[in-house]
């Protein structure tokens, strides 16, 4: 069974994704949203970025350019 994970350990597994892609440290800059706890925003060398934190080893943290978040709340995500 996968470990569930609070919203301040989600966090901080989105923010280690985070620091992987970029090698920034950022933790203190990530703004999480109030509503939507897994959801944060960071800007990182002038590109707005979304983090979609998990509650589950089965799922991975995404970061998405803010391009990228807007085609996916749309339903239309281009192809990689």
């Amino acid at each position: 069974m996968s470990q569930h994970y609070d919203d301040h350990q989600a966090h901080d597994r989105a923010i280690r994704r985070l620091q992987e892609m970029t090698g920034d440290d950022c933790a203190e800059r990530v703004c999480w949203d109030p509503d939507h706890h897994l959801q944060g925003h960071i800007d990182v060398r002038g590109t707005h970025l979304v983090i979609i934190a998990t509650r589950d080893d089965e799922h991975t943290p995404l970061v998405l350019t803010e391009r990228e978040w807007d085609a996916m709340r749309r339903g239309c995500v281009p192809a990689a």
